[in-house]
């Protein structure tokens, strides 16, 4: 496989379009920090406490609620501070995918292992590692954890989900840290649980595109300049009947407008050891649909009606 090509393969698989929803979603993290922050001295240290706050994000599968944690942490990177004792990582931004099934165990190895360590004895006790967590946040001067997948904690029928609920307080009051819980809006009753939960507790929804409108044109057409074809697809241009066929097959989830050009790609053969026609490869709507096909089957929707009205209830 030639350079050309892994490129082209790299834009697929890296795909990712700032558009309006995610650079709200970032403001609003910004926003946590900004009032997290208090005051600090020349060296970073802070010398009086913030106002640490927290926020609910939940978003349909596909709106591309992942995307959005991890590139927030990739944009706010670790970096190294010596001191006269030691070369310390800190990590203002981590992103944090919460395990299956949830435990105790599993949820400070999963912290551990964002801030860069994984160093845990086998014979090391609850309370140990919860201590060296602790210690870590405020040492590498966490200002904010993104944890995902805040549903797996209400799908492990053996963990109560009020102590979850009381470990990830127990975080936020010991080391003046914001956090962000990721999920589907099935997440919601975890936050109304106790008055302290949503008092605590902001609450944001990420919007899928609901319409096929000028914006979902122009997400599409940034999708298209950002894979950068050979050939013009147009895939923004109404004209053509794409943007309206991708937003009917995806609902106006981002998520899902990429895994069916993912697929529509890899039934082209671009993903197959040896490819190196790339002038020859075009991205038809029959090409589109035969992957709409493969992924979600002849219904074009991905989720039933029935389940959107329980969401939105």
């Amino acid at each position: 496989m030639n350079e050309e090509v892994s490129s082209f393969i790299e834009r697929i698989n890296e795909l990712f379009i700032e558009h309006d929803e995610v650079l709200r979603i970032w403001k609003k993290f910004d926003s946590l920090r900004l009032c997290n922050a208090g005051s600090k001295d020349d060296t970073g240290n802070r010398m009086h406490k913030g106002d640490p706050r927290h926020l609910f994000l939940m978003g349909l599968s596909g709106v591309g609620k992942t995307q959005i944690g991890e590139r927030y942490a990739e944009r706010n990177p670790g970096y190294w501070l010596e001191t006269e004792e030691e070369k310390i990582k800190i990590m203002p931004v981590i992103y944090v995918e919460l395990p299956f099934p949830f435990t105790q165990l599993s949820f400070y190895t999963e912290i551990l292992r964002a801030l860069g360590t994984e160093n845990i004895r086998r014979d090391a006790r609850i309370n140990h590692i919860k201590e060296r967590v602790l210690m870590l946040l405020k040492k590498q001067r966490v200002e904010m954890i993104i944890f995902d997948e805040m549903n797996f904690i209400m799908r492990t029928k053996r963990f109560d989900d009020q102590e979850a609920m009381e470990m990830l307080k127990d975080l936020t009051n010991k080391c003046q840290l914001s956090i962000v819980c990721m999920g589907t809006p099935k997440i919601e009753p975890l936050r109304k649980m106790e008055d302290e939960y949503i008092r605590r507790f902001g609450i944001d929804t990420i919007k899928k595109f609901e319409e096929c409108d000028d914006s979902f044109y122009k997400l599409v057409t940034d999708i298209e300049n950002h894979i950068g074809p050979k050939h013009k697809i147009k895939l923004g241009d109404p004209a053509t009947r794409l943007p309206q066929l991708l937003h009917r097959w995806s609902q106006g989830r981002i998520g899902y407008v990429h895994i069916i050009l993912k697929e529509a790609y890899r039934l082209l053969g671009v993903f197959e050891e040896g490819f190196y026609e790339l002038e020859t490869t075009v991205l038809t709507v029959k090409v589109l649909h035969e992957a709409k096909i493969n992924l979600f089957g002849k219904n074009d929707h991905l989720v039933q009606p029935k389940e959107e009205t329980n969401v939105a209830q």
